[in-house]
């Protein structure tokens, strides 16, 4: 090592000891002291002892006091004491451990358990989930469980979660409902329409988590949904779609929950889920499922806040899904299910909209907010995926087979 180098670290040494002793010299509290008893002189001394940050180099005497000198790398002292070592950092952190804050000279390296895990005793323990009926009163931390308290009235949690509070029910008269069926601690109060149009229970749904994320059959059946068709025009098409029929009980439900264009929806749904099993089916059904799985991949990311929500939801044309129906979505999913709810919320409501169109419109308002970059490059990948999928031909190859066949449904224009 050359003479540069260590007159550098020496300097570098005394630097930090005087840092230390100037600190210490203004403390209002007194340096404590040691007994050390010197041979030389056969007498003892009470020295000053080493501060944190510094290991003892040299006892004091009649002429000098304590000469302390700093910890070396990867050593700390985090008290006052007079040892001539510092302690040696920890290695690593434990299983399901990660590094709060790394070895100085004054603390050792810091671990906690990571996120979803507390510490008991010496090991990460998973967080409690709590029951359907209870909610989280105080979330998990690296060093505590979850606290849960049962929901009280007015409030229900339907399943198992470590970090989703009670949610209030739904208020069916302030939506211009009926309550078909009150809230339970463990259910959300059911409503239906008392006749005067607007939102149903079938809408309704979509504000609750669920996991079967239909997006591209929406983009795929918008051609469909957009040409308006009549109730008898719905049955002729429902009539004439190959494989197995749709449940005429099921069907009749739809009409009584759900508006025209929603019936459109949910029927088309309802035929795919009854023929998944025909060889017919396989590629459209593969081609959907592939669809989905890059879609949530697109879209599913955390940290995404309720300001960034409102903005995206703002940004869409048609009619604004509501303050409260974005604070529903971030209380009953997980964060990374944020965007599919949402959008598939807004296409309940927008059902003549055309998703990638309305997500295109989005991408050229939200450049001019604050918004995550990830976010729009996902919307990006969102609207690629709709617009180049080659199951969209697929479908409608078979959709416009089945209108141009019938002498009810024309193909230029289905209003006729």
């Amino acid at each position: 090592m050359g003479v540069s180098n260590l007159r550098s670290q020496t300097a570098m040494k005394l630097h930090v000891l005087f840092a230390i002793s100037f600190t210490w010299a203004f403390h209002e509290v007194p340096v404590p002291k040691y007994q050390h008893w010197d041979p030389v002189a056969s007498q003892f001394y009470v020295c000053d002892q080493c501060p944190p940050g510094t290991a003892l180099q040299e006892h004091c005497s009649s002429t000098r006091p304590t000469v302390c000198s700093p910890c070396p790398e990867h050593h700390f002292s985090e008290h006052w004491h007079w040892d001539d070592k510092c302690q040696y950092c920890t290695t690593v952190c434990k299983e399901k451990q990660r590094v709060r804050q790394e070895c100085n000279s004054t603390h050792n390296r810091i671990c906690e358990c990571i996120e979803g895990y507390h510490l008991e005793i010496e090991f990460c323990v998973k967080h409690t989930a709590c029951q359907p009926g209870f909610g989280v009163k105080i979330p998990g931390t690296p060093e505590s469980d979850t606290v849960c308290e049962i929901c009280p009235n007015g409030y229900y949690s339907s399943r198992l979660s470590t970090t989703e509070q009670c949610t209030k029910h739904t208020n069916c008269t302030d939506l211009g409902f009926k309550t078909s069926s009150p809230g339970t601690a463990t259910q959300d109060a059911i409503c239906e329409s008392n006749g005067k149009g607007g939102a149903t229970q079938c809408f309704r749904h979509h504000l609750q988590c669920h996991s079967d994320i239909t997006l591209c059959e929406e983009a795929i059946f918008q051609f469909i949904v957009s040409q308006g068709l009549s109730s008898l025009q719905l049955d002729l098409l429902i009539e004439n779609l190959p494989g197995k029929k749709v449940d005429n009980k099921k069907i009749e439900k739809l009409r009584k929950t759900c508006s025209p264009k929603q019936q459109i929806l949910h029927l088309l749904k309802l035929w795919v889920q009854q023929n998944k099993d025909q060889d017919s089916m396989f590629s459209i059904i593969q081609g959907v499922n592939h669809c989905e799985r890059v879609v949530s991949r697109c879209a599913g990311f955390r940290n995404l806040t309720l300001s960034h929500l409102t903005a995206v939801m703002d940004s869409l044309p048609g009619n604004k899904v509501k303050a409260e129906d974005i604070k529903q979505i971030m209380s009953t999913c997980e964060s990374k299910q944020y965007i599919l709810q949402l959008l598939q919320l807004w296409k309940m409501q927008n059902g003549d909209q055309d998703i990638a169109k309305g997500l295109s419109q989005s991408i050229r308002k939200l450049r001019r907010k604050k918004v995550p970059k990830r976010l729009l490059k996902s919307i990006k990948k969102i609207i690629k995926i709709f617009n180049t999928s080659s199951i969209h031909k697929l479908y409608e190859k078979m959709f416009l087979d089945i209108i141009q066949g019938s002498k009810c449904l024309k193909s230029k224009s289905l209003n006729e």
